[in-house]
Protein backbone atom coordinates (compact mmCIF):
# COMPACT_ATOMS: atom_id res chain seq x y z
CA UNK A 1 0.00 0.00 0.00
CA UNK A 2 1.41 3.88 -0.94
CA UNK A 3 1.26 6.01 1.97
CA UNK A 4 1.17 9.79 0.76
CA UNK A 5 3.38 10.55 4.20
CA UNK A 6 6.56 8.62 5.27
CA UNK A 7 7.11 8.16 8.66
CA UNK A 8 9.18 11.41 9.63
CA UNK A 9 6.09 13.41 8.45
CA UNK A 10 4.13 11.81 10.79
CA UNK A 11 2.47 13.91 13.43
CA UNK A 12 1.51 13.22 17.22
CA UNK A 13 -1.53 15.39 18.18
CA UNK A 14 -3.31 15.93 21.48
CA UNK A 15 -6.34 17.06 21.21
CA UNK A 16 -8.25 18.51 24.04
CA UNK A 17 -12.24 19.52 25.13
CA UNK A 18 -14.23 19.58 28.29
CA UNK A 19 -16.73 17.19 26.42
CA UNK A 20 -16.45 15.04 23.63
CA UNK A 21 -18.82 12.00 22.34
CA UNK A 22 -21.13 10.55 23.58
CA UNK A 23 -22.15 14.29 23.60
CA UNK A 24 -23.72 15.68 20.81
CA UNK A 25 -22.47 19.26 20.17
CA UNK A 26 -20.88 21.19 17.15
CA UNK A 27 -17.63 21.28 19.19
CA UNK A 28 -17.77 17.07 19.59
CA UNK A 29 -19.06 16.43 16.35
CA UNK A 30 -16.25 19.39 14.85
CA UNK A 31 -13.76 17.32 16.66
CA UNK A 32 -14.53 14.02 15.82
CA UNK A 33 -14.52 14.58 11.49
CA UNK A 34 -10.65 16.77 12.42
CA UNK A 35 -9.30 13.93 14.75
CA UNK A 36 -10.74 11.05 11.89
CA UNK A 37 -9.60 12.94 8.96
CA UNK A 38 -6.11 13.35 10.33
CA UNK A 39 -5.60 9.78 11.36
CA UNK A 40 -6.61 8.98 7.70
CA UNK A 41 -3.80 10.83 6.63
CA UNK A 42 -1.53 9.12 8.33
CA UNK A 43 -1.39 10.93 12.03
CA UNK A 44 -1.50 9.82 15.13
CA UNK A 45 -4.41 11.65 17.53
CA UNK A 46 -5.44 11.30 21.05
CA UNK A 47 -8.31 13.12 22.24
CA UNK A 48 -8.33 13.99 26.49
CA UNK A 49 -11.46 14.82 27.90
CA UNK A 50 -13.65 14.56 30.91
CA UNK A 51 -15.80 11.03 31.64
CA UNK A 52 -19.01 12.70 31.89
CA UNK A 53 -20.94 9.85 30.92
CA UNK A 54 -20.20 7.00 32.68
CA UNK A 55 -21.52 4.40 29.91
CA UNK A 56 -18.85 5.33 28.02
CA UNK A 57 -15.38 3.76 28.50
CA UNK A 58 -12.32 5.87 29.99
CA UNK A 59 -10.53 4.79 27.41
CA UNK A 60 -10.86 3.35 23.29
CA UNK A 61 -10.35 3.72 19.93
CA UNK A 62 -12.58 4.75 17.64
CA UNK A 63 -11.67 4.71 14.08
CA UNK A 64 -8.22 5.03 14.70
CA UNK A 65 -8.75 7.99 17.27
CA UNK A 66 -7.25 7.27 20.90
CA UNK A 67 -9.94 8.57 23.50
CA UNK A 68 -9.05 9.16 27.10
CA UNK A 69 -11.56 10.10 29.44
CA UNK A 70 -10.74 11.02 32.59
CA UNK A 71 -12.62 10.66 35.74
CA UNK A 72 -14.84 13.88 36.88
CA UNK A 73 -15.26 14.95 40.93
CA UNK A 74 -18.00 17.35 40.06
CA UNK A 75 -19.09 20.51 37.75
CA UNK A 76 -19.40 24.18 37.83
CA UNK A 77 -22.19 24.92 35.45
CA UNK A 78 -20.94 23.05 32.53
CA UNK A 79 -17.53 23.42 33.48
CA UNK A 80 -16.04 19.26 34.80
CA UNK A 81 -13.54 19.60 37.48
CA UNK A 82 -10.97 16.60 36.60
CA UNK A 83 -7.83 16.31 39.59
CA UNK A 84 -5.99 13.95 37.25
CA UNK A 85 -6.31 16.25 34.52
CA UNK A 86 -3.12 18.06 36.50
CA UNK A 87 -0.61 14.83 35.80
CA UNK A 88 -2.49 12.64 32.95
CA UNK A 89 -2.09 15.89 30.55
CA UNK A 90 1.55 16.23 31.14
CA UNK A 91 2.50 12.64 30.18
CA UNK A 92 0.31 13.33 27.21
CA UNK A 93 1.95 16.24 26.20
CA UNK A 94 4.94 14.65 26.14
CA UNK A 95 3.90 11.49 23.81
CA UNK A 96 2.79 14.42 20.98
CA UNK A 97 3.87 17.47 19.04
CA UNK A 98 1.10 19.54 18.67
CA UNK A 99 -1.01 20.70 21.31
CA UNK A 100 -4.90 20.94 19.91
CA UNK A 101 -7.12 22.67 22.81
CA UNK A 102 -10.72 23.68 21.75
CA UNK A 103 -12.94 26.87 23.35
CA UNK A 104 -14.30 27.26 25.95
CA UNK A 105 -11.62 25.23 28.04
CA UNK A 106 -10.69 26.59 31.15
CA UNK A 107 -7.81 23.48 31.03
CA UNK A 108 -6.55 24.99 27.86
CA UNK A 109 -4.27 27.20 30.38
CA UNK A 110 -2.58 24.23 31.58
CA UNK A 111 -2.01 22.41 28.44
CA UNK A 112 -0.70 25.40 26.58
CA UNK A 113 1.50 26.39 29.86
CA UNK A 114 3.40 22.68 29.83
CA UNK A 115 2.90 22.58 25.71
CA UNK A 116 5.46 25.62 25.91
CA UNK A 117 7.40 24.53 28.35
CA UNK A 118 7.73 21.21 26.76
CA UNK A 119 8.66 22.97 23.23
CA UNK A 120 5.33 21.83 21.57
CA UNK A 121 3.13 24.10 19.28
CA UNK A 122 0.13 24.81 21.09
CA UNK A 123 -2.93 25.67 18.46
CA UNK A 124 -6.30 27.10 20.08
CA UNK A 125 -9.34 26.37 18.33
CA UNK A 126 -12.11 29.16 18.74
CA UNK A 127 -15.65 28.10 18.91
CA UNK A 128 -17.41 30.00 20.38
CA UNK A 129 -16.68 33.37 23.06
CA UNK A 130 -18.02 33.16 26.27
CA UNK A 131 -21.93 34.47 26.85
CA UNK A 132 -21.51 36.34 30.43
CA UNK A 133 -24.94 36.15 30.46
CA UNK A 134 -27.01 37.98 33.68
CA UNK A 135 -26.24 36.47 37.31
CA UNK A 136 -23.60 36.98 39.54
CA UNK A 137 -22.13 33.22 39.35
CA UNK A 138 -22.62 33.28 35.77
CA UNK A 139 -20.04 36.65 35.15
CA UNK A 140 -17.59 34.96 37.68
CA UNK A 141 -17.53 31.67 36.39
CA UNK A 142 -17.07 33.16 33.02
CA UNK A 143 -14.66 35.82 34.25
CA UNK A 144 -12.02 32.95 35.63
CA UNK A 145 -12.49 30.73 32.53
CA UNK A 146 -11.73 34.37 30.52
CA UNK A 147 -8.70 34.93 32.34
CA UNK A 148 -7.57 31.02 31.36
CA UNK A 149 -8.24 31.86 27.59
CA UNK A 150 -6.61 34.89 27.38
CA UNK A 151 -3.54 33.47 29.02
CA UNK A 152 -3.43 30.20 26.86
CA UNK A 153 -3.75 32.36 23.55
CA UNK A 154 -0.86 34.52 24.92
CA UNK A 155 1.50 31.13 24.96
CA UNK A 156 -0.71 29.83 21.87
CA UNK A 157 1.11 29.84 18.25
CA UNK A 158 -2.35 30.12 16.44
CA UNK A 159 -5.97 31.04 17.40
CA UNK A 160 -8.09 28.85 14.74
CA UNK A 161 -12.03 30.97 14.68
CA UNK A 162 -14.37 29.51 11.94
CA UNK A 163 -14.42 32.76 9.96
CA UNK A 164 -12.62 36.20 9.88
CA UNK A 165 -16.09 37.82 9.96
CA UNK A 166 -16.79 36.08 13.85
CA UNK A 167 -13.07 37.10 14.38
CA UNK A 168 -13.44 40.65 13.53
CA UNK A 169 -16.30 41.17 16.06
CA UNK A 170 -14.83 38.83 18.93
CA UNK A 171 -14.13 40.73 22.07
CA UNK A 172 -11.69 38.04 22.87
CA UNK A 173 -9.84 37.42 19.53
CA UNK A 174 -9.36 41.22 18.76
CA UNK A 175 -7.13 41.12 21.48
CA UNK A 176 -4.94 38.77 19.32
CA UNK A 177 -4.87 40.11 15.78
CA UNK A 178 -1.86 38.58 14.63
CA UNK A 179 -2.60 34.70 15.46
CA UNK A 180 -5.36 34.39 13.58
CA UNK A 181 -5.66 32.26 11.15
CA UNK A 182 -9.48 31.38 10.35
CA UNK A 183 -10.68 28.09 9.22
CA UNK A 184 -13.97 26.81 7.98
CA UNK A 185 -15.39 23.95 9.75
CA UNK A 186 -14.87 20.91 8.58
CA UNK A 187 -18.40 20.36 7.55
CA UNK A 188 -18.33 16.22 6.25
CA UNK A 189 -21.57 15.55 4.89
CA UNK A 190 -22.31 11.78 6.15
CA UNK A 191 -25.65 10.18 5.16
CA UNK A 192 -28.34 7.52 5.10
CA UNK A 193 -31.74 7.11 4.38
CA UNK A 194 -33.98 6.68 7.11
CA UNK A 195 -37.20 5.16 6.05
CA UNK A 196 -38.60 4.97 9.71
CA UNK A 197 -37.60 8.91 10.68
CA UNK A 198 -39.37 9.90 7.06
CA UNK A 199 -42.68 7.73 7.98
CA UNK A 200 -42.58 9.47 11.15
CA UNK A 201 -42.07 13.02 9.19
CA UNK A 202 -44.81 12.07 7.07
CA UNK A 203 -47.29 11.23 9.44
CA UNK A 204 -46.68 14.72 11.29
CA UNK A 205 -46.78 16.82 8.22
CA UNK A 206 -49.76 15.41 6.76
CA UNK A 207 -52.16 18.00 5.28
CA UNK A 208 -49.74 20.77 6.19
CA UNK A 209 -48.53 23.48 3.39
CA UNK A 210 -45.06 24.20 4.74
CA UNK A 211 -42.89 22.71 6.91
CA UNK A 212 -40.19 24.58 8.73
CA UNK A 213 -37.45 22.61 10.25
CA UNK A 214 -34.91 23.49 13.35
CA UNK A 215 -31.83 21.66 13.96
CA UNK A 216 -29.62 21.94 17.19
CA UNK A 217 -29.53 21.87 20.70
CA UNK A 218 -32.84 22.89 22.41
CA UNK A 219 -30.50 25.53 24.16
CA UNK A 220 -30.82 29.71 25.36
CA UNK A 221 -28.42 30.95 22.33
CA UNK A 222 -30.67 29.45 19.64
CA UNK A 223 -33.06 32.15 19.85
CA UNK A 224 -36.08 29.95 20.29
CA UNK A 225 -38.52 32.26 21.87
CA UNK A 226 -37.78 34.50 18.86
CA UNK A 227 -39.01 31.63 16.69
CA UNK A 228 -42.14 30.77 19.12
CA UNK A 229 -42.66 34.94 18.63
CA UNK A 230 -42.26 35.21 14.76
CA UNK A 231 -44.68 32.29 14.44
CA UNK A 232 -47.38 34.53 15.62
CA UNK A 233 -47.07 36.88 13.04
CA UNK A 234 -46.54 34.13 10.58
CA UNK A 235 -50.21 32.58 11.60
CA UNK A 236 -51.74 36.05 10.13
CA UNK A 237 -49.45 36.19 6.95
CA UNK A 238 -49.89 32.43 5.77
CA UNK A 239 -52.26 31.70 7.82
CA UNK A 240 -52.59 29.40 10.90
CA UNK A 241 -52.48 25.99 11.23
CA UNK A 242 -50.80 25.63 7.43
CA UNK A 243 -47.62 25.14 8.57
CA UNK A 244 -45.32 23.21 11.62
CA UNK A 245 -41.80 23.07 12.71
CA UNK A 246 -40.08 20.57 13.23
CA UNK A 247 -37.42 20.86 16.32
CA UNK A 248 -34.69 18.26 15.36
CA UNK A 249 -32.03 17.83 18.51
CA UNK A 250 -31.24 16.96 21.91
CA UNK A 251 -33.78 18.09 24.45
CA UNK A 252 -31.64 17.37 27.13
CA UNK A 253 -28.42 19.92 27.49
CA UNK A 254 -25.84 19.83 29.81
CA UNK A 255 -26.18 22.70 32.30
CA UNK A 256 -29.26 23.89 31.00
CA UNK A 257 -33.12 22.97 31.71
CA UNK A 258 -34.15 25.50 28.87
CA UNK A 259 -36.89 22.86 27.22
CA UNK A 260 -38.74 23.01 30.76
CA UNK A 261 -38.90 26.32 30.60
CA UNK A 262 -40.01 26.78 27.04
CA UNK A 263 -42.57 24.30 27.95
CA UNK A 264 -44.31 26.02 30.96
CA UNK A 265 -44.17 29.27 28.89
CA UNK A 266 -45.37 28.46 25.86
CA UNK A 267 -47.05 25.11 26.32
CA UNK A 268 -50.38 25.46 24.33
CA UNK A 269 -48.07 27.16 21.40
CA UNK A 270 -44.84 24.45 21.59
CA UNK A 271 -48.07 21.84 21.03
CA UNK A 272 -50.19 23.84 18.22
CA UNK A 273 -47.03 24.45 16.04
CA UNK A 274 -43.96 22.92 17.07
CA UNK A 275 -42.61 19.13 17.31
CA UNK A 276 -39.51 18.38 18.86
CA UNK A 277 -37.92 15.21 17.45
CA UNK A 278 -35.33 14.77 20.01
CA UNK A 279 -31.71 13.86 18.84
CA UNK A 280 -31.78 12.59 15.38
CA UNK A 281 -28.59 10.56 14.49
CA UNK A 282 -26.00 12.79 11.87
CA UNK A 283 -26.48 10.35 9.35
CA UNK A 284 -30.01 10.58 9.41
CA UNK A 285 -30.11 14.16 9.33
CA UNK A 286 -30.61 13.94 5.11
CA UNK A 287 -33.90 12.68 5.38
CA UNK A 288 -34.79 15.19 7.69
CA UNK A 289 -33.67 18.15 5.76
CA UNK A 290 -35.49 16.87 2.55
CA UNK A 291 -38.31 16.62 4.10
CA UNK A 292 -38.69 20.75 4.88
CA UNK A 293 -39.25 23.44 2.73
CA UNK A 294 -36.54 25.46 4.91
CA UNK A 295 -34.48 25.67 7.99
CA UNK A 296 -34.35 28.49 10.46
CA UNK A 297 -31.68 29.42 12.61
CA UNK A 298 -32.54 32.25 14.78
CA UNK A 299 -29.89 32.19 17.09
CA UNK A 300 -29.71 35.77 19.46
CA UNK A 301 -26.26 35.11 21.15
CA UNK A 302 -22.89 35.05 20.72
CA UNK A 303 -21.75 31.46 21.96
CA UNK A 304 -23.40 30.91 18.00
CA UNK A 305 -20.46 31.44 16.01
CA UNK A 306 -21.59 29.21 12.83
CA UNK A 307 -24.28 26.94 12.70
CA UNK A 308 -22.73 24.48 10.72
CA UNK A 309 -26.20 22.69 10.31
CA UNK A 310 -27.20 25.65 7.60
CA UNK A 311 -24.47 23.71 5.33
CA UNK A 312 -25.67 20.30 5.81
CA UNK A 313 -29.65 21.74 4.82
CA UNK A 314 -28.20 23.17 1.88
CA UNK A 315 -26.56 20.33 0.45
CA UNK A 316 -29.62 18.87 1.10
CA UNK A 317 -31.79 21.07 -1.00
CA UNK A 318 -33.02 23.29 1.63
CA UNK A 319 -32.87 26.77 2.27
CA UNK A 320 -32.04 28.56 5.31
CA UNK A 321 -33.20 31.51 7.01
CA UNK A 322 -30.87 32.62 9.56
CA UNK A 323 -29.95 35.98 11.90
CA UNK A 324 -27.73 38.51 11.14
CA UNK A 325 -25.29 37.17 13.94
CA UNK A 326 -20.96 37.46 12.53
CA UNK A 327 -20.04 34.01 11.16
CA UNK A 328 -23.82 32.52 11.51
CA UNK A 329 -24.56 34.63 8.39
CA UNK A 330 -21.57 33.62 6.62
CA UNK A 331 -23.31 30.32 5.11
CA UNK A 332 -26.18 32.35 3.42
CA UNK A 333 -24.06 35.49 2.36
CA UNK A 334 -21.37 32.92 0.69
CA UNK A 335 -24.01 30.48 -1.07
CA UNK A 336 -26.82 32.88 -1.55
CA UNK A 337 -28.88 30.12 -0.56
CA UNK A 338 -31.36 31.54 1.55
CA UNK A 339 -31.96 35.13 3.56
CA UNK A 340 -30.74 37.00 7.02
CA UNK A 341 -32.87 38.59 9.18
CA UNK A 342 -32.23 41.47 12.13
CA UNK A 343 -30.85 39.69 14.89
CA UNK A 344 -33.61 39.50 17.88
CA UNK A 345 -36.22 40.56 15.28
CA UNK A 346 -39.35 38.26 15.49
CA UNK A 347 -41.18 40.69 12.49
CA UNK A 348 -38.38 40.79 10.28
CA UNK A 349 -37.90 37.01 10.97
CA UNK A 350 -41.87 36.00 10.42
CA UNK A 351 -41.08 38.39 6.58
CA UNK A 352 -37.55 36.24 5.35
CA UNK A 353 -39.43 32.91 6.29
CA UNK A 354 -42.92 34.09 4.62
CA UNK A 355 -40.29 35.33 1.22
CA UNK A 356 -38.38 32.03 1.74
CA UNK A 357 -41.55 29.39 1.98
CA UNK A 358 -43.20 31.37 -1.26
CA UNK A 359 -40.56 31.71 -3.16
CA UNK A 360 -39.98 27.80 -2.92
CA UNK A 361 -36.70 26.21 -2.11
CA UNK A 362 -36.72 25.00 -5.67
CA UNK A 363 -35.70 28.13 -6.90
CA UNK A 364 -33.45 28.50 -3.97
CA UNK A 365 -31.90 25.18 -5.10
CA UNK A 366 -29.99 26.68 -8.42
CA UNK A 367 -27.51 28.98 -5.99
CA UNK A 368 -26.56 25.77 -4.84
CA UNK A 369 -22.79 25.10 -4.61
CA UNK A 370 -22.96 21.58 -6.96
CA UNK A 371 -19.18 21.78 -7.20
CA UNK A 372 -18.63 21.29 -3.21
CA UNK A 373 -16.42 25.05 -3.91
CA UNK A 374 -17.69 26.49 -0.89
CA UNK A 375 -17.38 24.66 2.49
CA UNK A 376 -15.64 21.95 1.53
CA UNK A 377 -14.46 19.68 4.29
CA UNK A 378 -11.38 18.29 3.14
CA UNK A 379 -9.78 21.74 2.51
CA UNK A 380 -10.67 22.44 5.96
CA UNK A 381 -8.60 19.49 6.98
CA UNK A 382 -5.40 19.95 4.88
CA UNK A 383 -5.35 23.59 6.42
CA UNK A 384 -5.32 21.95 9.61
CA UNK A 385 -2.78 20.32 8.62
CA UNK A 386 -0.87 23.00 6.78
CA UNK A 387 -0.89 24.83 10.15
CA UNK A 388 0.21 22.07 12.73
CA UNK A 389 3.49 21.42 10.29
CA UNK A 390 4.30 24.89 8.91
CA UNK A 391 3.71 27.13 12.08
Amino acid sequence: MFFDYCYNSIVKILMSSSYYLPNVSGITIYMQILAEELVAKGHQVTILTSHHDLSSKKEEIINGVRIKRLQVAFKIGKGVIMPSFLWESIKEIRKSQIINCHLPQPGALWLSLWGRLLAKKVFLTHHTDLSFWKGIKNKIIDGGVFVCHFLAALLSNKLVPYTEDYANDSYFLKLFPKKIKAIYPPIKMVSKKDISLEKKIDGLIKNKKYIIGFCGRIAKQKGIEILIRASRILDKRIGKGSYLILMAGPIKVIGENYYDFLEKKYGKELKDKFVFLGNIERESLSSFYKKIDLLVLPSDDKLESFGWVQIEAMKNGAPCVTSNLSGVRIPVRESKMGEIFKIADEKDLAKKLELVLKRGKKDYQKEMDKDNRIFNYQKSIDDYEKLFKNS
